[in-house]
């Protein structure tokens, strides 16, 4: 009994002397690498089950030291080295088609189809070389468009990780194992981060079929107006010269794809079973003495609005208002028509186009009518009702 009272002290010493050690071994075995900084991996969807996704790999070196082989090990439950991994649900590495591209802060390395996993991507390089501390090294784990990328796990808006580790040589990083505590022999530097995959949001917005159409003869579209006076004050027409008449307007816009096609539908100045001639299926001067009855017809205000073929003379702008004055003319340099062809011209079933509008803004234009008669035109009160069709394509 007194010989073990004298041992106690020296036990009690020894015990104290091991417990003060144990922090020690731990903080030595958890230092036998350098933690990695700057870490991140950005993949290029966050959609669950997402395929053919890039992922790209990034961190900071902690340590100078010659660099073989890295590893990537993707778990669901722990990002902490040593730590039990599960594999996230069906989640694909893809290694054997796994493309490795753009490596900055390294060179030369390549997936090990060999020792990879569906859950871990080993990188290796025939022959090591000296990485320096604080290089900034990243690379991309697959690349656009070529069916080379991961699958991400199929559970949406879930966590997962990931493990990056290099090794100081190939033979090393090949024999990875997860839950070997440190991730095993030949560690340089690691660290962890975390991912998520996110639901994908569906935004819906509906964008109708778009045709705005007026023809007035007022001011503007909202003041309206229908009729048309063709003659001097009273309304005549004179066989010594031409009215013209430009209060007919028309704005047009259009989100149609094809454009908008404008026609006009209708039949010549008439009075019973007397009528003023059409000034006809070409375009044609004005000819005092002469029954005529036609229009030309030019873009005012917008874009894209392009007077056809008979109606599209050039010199149509240069048209003046004689009309509900006791002066004839205005025709200026233009020339005017009016095709009456029962199969395609403006009495036809849908009448004849004269503009086509493309897609976009407001367009406006004018139509200038020409009235002329001869000394033989009979006496009547003559009118005509014109009929203003847009289509769009789209």
């Amino acid at each position: 009994m007194d010989k073990l009272r004298q041992h106690l002290p020296l036990l009690f010493v020894a015990v104290l002397l091991f417990a003060s050690l144990i922090p020690a071994i731990l903080v030595a075995h958890a230092g036998a690498y350098g933690l990695v900084t700057s870490r991140f991996i950005e993949m290029s969807s966050s959609a669950n089950a997402a395929t053919d996704v890039t992922y790209s790999v990034g961190f900071t070196t902690a340590t100078t030291h010659n660099v073989g082989g890295i590893v990537i090990n993707f778990c669901s439950n722990s990002p902490i080295i040593g730590d039990s991994c599960t594999a996230p649900a069906s989640f694909d590495s893809n290694f054997a088609n796994l493309a490795l591209a753009n490596q900055a802060g390294i060179t030369g390395f390549g997936v090990d189809t060999t020792n990879s996993t569906a859950n871990t991507v080993i990188l290796t390089k025939g022959s090591a070389t000296s990485i320096n501390s604080s290089t900034a090294v990243t690379f991309d784990l697959g690349s656009t468009g070529a069916s080379d990328g991961i699958t991400n796990p199929a559970t949406t808006n879930t966590t997962f990780y990931a493990r990056i580790l290099t090794y100081d040589t190939a033979a090393n990083a090949q024999a990875y194992v997860a839950t070997n505590s440190g991730g095993g022999t030949g560690v340089v530097d690691a660290g962890g981060v975390a991912l998520s995959t996110a639901a994908q949001i569906t935004i819906t917005s509906k964008v109708q079929e778009r045709l705005t159409f007026c023809v007035y003869t007022g001011v503007n579209c909202a003041a309206g107006g229908s009729a048309v006076t063709l003659g001097d004050a009273n309304g005549v027409l004179d066989p010594a010269g031409p009215y013209v008449d430009k209060n007919t307007q028309y704005d047009v816009a259009t989100n149609a794809s094809q454009g908008v096609i404008i026609r006009i539908k209708g039949d010549t100045l008439k009075s019973g079973s007397f009528d003023v001639s059409a000034a006809g299926a070409s375009a044609v001067a004005s000819a005092p003495g002469t029954e005529q009855f036609g229009f030309c017809n030019y873009q005012t205000t917008g874009s894209g609005l392009t007077p056809t073929a008979p109606y599209n003379d050039t010199n149509c702008n240069t048209t003046t208002q004689s009309a509900g004055t006791g002066t004839p003319g205005g025709t200026g340099t233009a020339n005017f028509a009016f095709d009456t062809n029962n199969t395609t011209g403006t009495t036809s079933t849908y009448g004849q186009d004269f503009a086509h509008k493309t897609a976009g803004a407001t367009s406006s234009g004018v139509l200038a009518f020409l009235g002329n008669i001869s000394n033989t035109t009979e006496a009547g009160i003559y009118t005509t009702t014109l009929t203003f069709i847009a289509t769009g394509t789209y």
